[in-house]
């Protein structure tokens, strides 16, 4: 029973090893989506906001304050600052200090209304303090968007040569002798966007936060080993545990086996292993190459 449960919690710090490699593809296929659901429904990205805002503890914007401030901010500061206030020939504004301790211009304001004419900024006396509110909550709201991993778009990762990536699937990746375009990856373009595509691609485990998200989760295929005891004897099941001490198997009948490494040889038949194989090998050409290519089987 107590090896039994050190399987279960190598096991589990395991899961949460992969997991935490996988967070980033999990939370960047998470902003895809949001964007895109904010893209047909431009409310989407306040009930965002304000989710994160109420997970966080964080402040909540009046929406229509942000778009009145951008409108304000975009042609009176954004020549300087850029019409996304992260900075042109002026200053980013989304990570400066005044800016994030200000509350409704109560910092800002001075500084806007007399400019600083040391460092070339024009003073804007005729923005009323309402204007000047405004501008604030829109800078919070664009200082918000940078802490909020889910809440902006992601930039095209498309960037390969499918020729290049077919060559690679084919020959020196050798993921064609597991997989086939015309079997298992038949239309699997049609069924993920490109960052899902690509996370499954390098880590082809369950993802844990769609679980935790209550979405459904198709399970991982069950690894194999087959254990070779000093008799010659062998027994072969389902892999619960595996490290340098032990290892722990589930025949076909059910029952449960446990030995120590220094006396068994194990052959275990992993369907994840080639991919784990490939991550320090691969080259971002490589990466984007073969996503490039399964981008193509739709």
């Amino acid at each position: 029973m107590f090896i039994r449960c050190l399987g279960l919690g190598a096991a589990f710090l395991t899961v949460v090893s992969l997991n935490a490699r996988q967070a980033d593809q999990a939370a960047s296929a998470e902003k895809q989506r949001t964007a895109a659901q904010q893209e047909k429904d431009p409310t989407q990205k306040h009930k965002t906001d304000t989710a994160v805002a109420d997970l966080l503890g964080g402040p909540k914007l009046d929406p229509a304050a942000v778009e009145r401030g951008r409108k304000v901010f975009v042609p009176t500061c954004g020549f300087c600052h850029g019409n996304d206030a992260h900075g042109k020939s002026g200053p980013d504004l989304v990570r400066s200090a005044l800016v994030l301790h200000d509350k409704g211009g109560d910092t800002i304001g001075p500084i806007i209304r007399n400019g600083r004419p040391d460092r070339g900024m024009p003073a804007f006396s005729s923005l009323t303090s309402e204007q000047i509110a405004d501008i604030s909550t829109f800078l919070h709201s664009r200082a918000g968007d940078v802490s909020n991993r889910f809440a902006y778009k992601i930039g095209n990762i498309i960037t390969g040569n499918p020729q290049k990536g077919s060559a690679f699937f084919n020959g020196a990746g050798h993921c064609d002798s597991c997989h086939s375009p015309t079997g298992d990856l038949a239309h699997i373009a049609g069924k993920y966007d490109a960052v899902e595509l690509q996370r499954r691609m390098l880590y082809p485990v369950p993802n844990v936060i769609d679980a935790l998200m209550g979405k459904a989760v198709k399970p991982s295929a069950p690894t194999n080993v087959t254990v070779t005891l000093a008799s010659g004897n062998k027994v072969s099941g389902t892999l619960d545990h595996l490290d340098e001490f032990n290892v722990s198997l589930h025949d076909s009948e059910g029952w449960y086996h446990s030995y120590p490494r220094d006396q068994v040889q194990v052959d275990v038949k992993d369907p994840r292993a080639a991919h784990e194989a490939l991550l320090p090998k691969y080259t971002d050409e490589d990466m984007h190459n073969v996503l490039a290519y399964l981008e193509t089987l739709k």
